[in-house]
């Protein structure tokens, strides 16, 4: 151990033996060892290293004497001890010698490549008697190699990344290589190698490709050439070469490096750049478009060729273009380019007239080109401002009477007003209803209608001064807008006249034609101040006339406001009704003068409110006025009477028939018979059970036509008619010849003083007398003493309905009276 550790510590070129040497042969060796460029180490057979050159104390700044035995691993870069200790692990077990790369940290703090060696030097007896290494600095080197790898790779990123195909060829011309062309062609490197790529290139292209590239090859010249080629997609795509040669130091050409760039798009676009271009001078030939140039500093402006032509004009100063504008557009037009200036760009339209007189609408557009230059175009819109011009007025006038129309007529009361509130001035407004246009319509045609329209707006036309506006709104709706009326009143006065004007006939197609008409009138500043509520004002007290009889003038009030309010609040409450299913029938017996017994029903509505209970239609009657309202409260009664009538028949109770009433509005609905009866086969209701009602005054406001053919339907499969209100004087007596009537009422107001007045006793007994002449049942009304009882059977009246018997009741109490009715002492009665 002890002779061990001795040398161990000892310096192996001092030692004797086959390694050893001499003290003064050691230290020659010693200065050459320290004079290499090298570092030098040495190791014992284990591995323990205990000598190191000078070199190698200078390149790790360690002190000679230090740094023996495994201290050196710890010079090692830490990410490369494991492999270099794996390496010299395994020499010292194989005996073999050692030769590993690897970072070692330099005295200056930095980790330098080095390349480490080792080789055993064995004794004569064949053992390893020490391990003799070195230590060499390939830092630059390896940087040197790294910084090429890193060349390489860029080169080769950069060949990737371009779009371009580059390759390489030799002295003679024959392609070496080529990156990109494979992707590009689809030829494989053995097919376009040499001159194989030659294939691709288009049989048109490829001759004269050939003697370019020959002639590029025998000269040594750089070229550049386009053709196509056989893209691996089937089609020929232009592409662009170019060559350049790499020469010797002699001139001789080393080889040559070239690009292929895809250029089928670029040309495709340029192709379609010369075509958009020759559409261009077409578009502006054939759109009467010129292009110019406005030099600023000398007000010069440089137009294109087809100028002359269109404007009679050329290039000059804009002075002498701006003596052709008119002088209402030439502020405007001469201020264009400053506004330019000043935004960038602008678009102005004006006016031009030509040398010959005609004038123009041209719009020009201009952008700012430079600080003294202004680009732009100037172009024709003399066409599309007369089709403005039209589409203006299609969009705010009448196209079969050329009135204006709503719109326009807004527009016009808006300005009006605006124009009395600032000068203290008045409007009136009329808003005017034709009567009879729809029976017109429906009895004569379409066409006749259409006459009619505009013989209104020519009548209308020829009454009003030059200020005033005539408007057709829509339908048989027209109105008037008149500015500062002469006098107060004035606007009704003049309703009454154009009633009067629209009354006189006028003939068509051989008939004579002629309408009456309903008139609303408002006023400012008497009215409202509002457009809006002007018109809203003028359409209540046209409503007003309507309802007051028509043919008439109503001038508004606002009392008629409150009403019409009234009106729309029962019209909501009402549909909130309908869909809560409040809307029920009552009834009222029809008892036989002679028999007593009940030989029918009248169906009444009520209203079977929340908050007020039963109401009678005294209290809502204005609905059935309502289109809209109308129809759908009767088809709910209709079918709950359906269903009453359904359960007394299941019952076995005799009720004879139920009349129901139908109201003006609906008649308007063209299968309305269909519907009713289509209610009545769904609970399997005869109809004989059921009787229709209708007024004298339905026969008058609804259209008869449809009236009469309704009642047809209905009387054909079996339905009674009844004239309801008969006698009160709203219709003559050719109405019972004209529809379809079985049974006539006669009304409560002829029935009251039956006893005390023989006026009313003498109508009574004509219509009675009537009755029995064309065969029809009659019916007494409101009947409410027994003596209007007796006088009735006197003058042989059917029966008779009114609280002398009963008063309408609800379904469940109709039903008991049916079952408790005692036919014998009605009979007395």
């Amino acid at each position: 151990m002890s002779k061990n550790a001795t040398d161990r510590r000892s310096d192996p070129l001092e030692q004797n033996g086959r390694f050893g040497a001499p003290s003064h042969e050691g230290d020659l060796l010693r200065i050459s060892i320290d004079a290499m460029p090298h570092m030098v180490w040495s190791a014992l057979p284990d591995g323990y290293n205990d000598y190191h050159n000078r070199r190698w104390h200078e390149f790790t700044g360690i002190a000679v004497g230090l740094g023996k035995g495994e201290e050196w691993i710890n010079l090692v870069h830490p990410e490369d001890r494991e492999p270099v200790l794996a390496v010299w692990k395994s020499a010292l077990e194989t005996g073999q010698d050692c030769d590993v790369e690897h970072r070692l940290l330099h005295h200056s703090g930095e980790y330098r490549w080095v390349r480490g060696r080792a080789s055993p030097f064995y004794n004569s007896e064949g053992r390893i008697e020490r391990w003799i290494g070195t230590y060499t600095d390939i830092h630059d080197w390896k940087k040197t190699e790294q910084d090429l790898i890193e060349s390489e790779e860029r080169y080769r990123a950069l060949v990737g990344a371009m779009t371009e195909m580059v390759w390489r060829a030799a002295p003679d011309g024959a392609i070496l290589r080529g990156w990109g062309w494979q992707e590009f062609s689809g030829q494989m490197p053995e097919e376009y190698g040499g001159h194989g790529w030659l294939d691709a290139v288009h049989p048109e292209d490829r001759d004269a490709l050939l003697q370019v590239w020959s002639e590029a090859v025998a000269t040594a010249r750089s070229v550049e050439a386009e053709f196509r080629v056989l893209h691996k997609n089937g089609e020929h795509r232009w592409v662009l070469s170019r060559a350049v040669p790499l020469t010797n130091p002699d001139g001789s050409v080393r080889e040559w490096v070239g690009t292929l760039t895809d250029t089928h798009d670029r040309r495709q676009a340029q192709d379609a750049l010369k075509t958009s271009e020759e559409r261009l001078r077409l578009a502006m030939q054939a759109g009467r478009m010129i292009a110019w140039e406005h030099d600023l500093r000398a007000d010069y402006v440089t137009r294109s060729e087809n100028a002359f032509e269109l404007l009679g004009a050329t290039s000059g100063p804009l002075s002498e273009f701006l003596e052709r504008v008119p002088p209402e557009d030439r502020v405007a037009r001469s201020h264009f380019i400053d506004r330019v200036r000043a935004t960038g760009c602008d678009t102005m339209e004006f006016r031009y007239h030509l040398p010959n007189g005609k004038m123009l609408w041209l719009a020009s557009r201009g952008e700012r080109a430079g600080p003294d230059r202004v680009v732009g175009v100037t172009f024709d819109i003399t066409d599309r401002k007369a089709a403005e011009e039209e589409v203006w007025r299609a969009a705010n006038h009448d196209a079969l009477t050329g009135l204006p129309n709503r719109v326009l007529f807004q527009r016009c009361l808006e300005q009006s007003l605006i124009t009395a509130r600032q000068n203290g001035g008045s409007v009136s407004l009329m808003m005017i209803d034709l009567d009879d246009f729809k029976d017109v319509n429906d009895t004569l045609g379409h066409d006749a209608g259409d006459t009619l329209l505009k013989e209104t707006a020519a009548r209308l036309s020829a009454m009003m001064r030059e200020q005033d506006t005539v408007a057709r709104l829509g339908g048989d709706e027209f109105a008037v807008l008149m500015v500062e009326p002469s006098q107060s009143g004035w606007a009704a006065l003049l309703g009454e006249s154009i009633i009067k004007r629209l009354r006189q006939p006028f003939m068509y197609a051989g008939r004579t034609l002629m309408s009456r008409a309903s008139i609303g009138v408002a006023s400012f500043p008497d009215h409202d101040a509002e457009p809006a509520e002007l018109l809203k004002d003028a359409d209540i007290a046209l409503y007003r006339a309507k309802a007051e009889g028509r043919g008439r003038v109503v001038t508004y009030s606002p009392e008629m406001r409150l009403l019409t309010e009234q009106r729309l609040a029962l019209g909501r409450d009402v549909r909130e009704a309908i869909s809560r299913n409040e809307f029920i029938p009552y009834y009222q017996p029809k008892v036989c003068l002679e028999s007593g017994r009940v030989v029918g029903l009248e169906a009444l509505a009520r209203w079977q409110h929340p908050d007020r209970g039963i109401l009678t239609p005294a209290a809502f009657g204005a609905v059935f006025d309502d289109p809209e309202l109308a129809p759908l409260i009767g088809k709910r009664l209709i079918g709950k009477i359906a269903s009453d009538m359904r359960r007394w028949l299941d019952s076995g109770y005799e009720f004879g028939r139920v009349a129901f009433n139908l109201s003006s509005m609906e008649f308007n609905q063209p299968n309305l018979a269909e519907d009713v009866l289509r209610i009545l086969n769904l609970v399997k209701v005869p109809v004989k059970h059921l009787e229709i009602e209708v007024t004298e005054k339905v026969l008058l406001d609804a259209q008869s036509g449809m009236v009469a053919e309704t009642l047809e339907k209905f009387h054909w499969h079996g339905v009674q008619i009844a004239l309801d209100d008969f006698g009160t004087g709203y219709a003559s007596l050719t109405h019972l010849k004209r529809f379809p009537v079985d049974h006539i009422k006669i009304d409560h107001s002829f029935i009251a003083d039956l006893e005390q007045d023989e006026d009313d006793a003498a109508i009574v007994a004509a219509v009675i007398s009537l009755g029995h002449s064309l065969g029809l049942h009659v019916t007494a009304e409101g009947v409410e003493t027994e003596g209007q009882v007796q006088r009735l059977r006197q003058m042989k009246c059917h029966s008779a309905q009114g609280y002398f018997y009963a008063k309408p009741m609800s379904a469940a109490d109709i039903t008991a009276q049916l079952e408790a009715w005692p036919a014998s002492s009605h009979a007395e009665r």
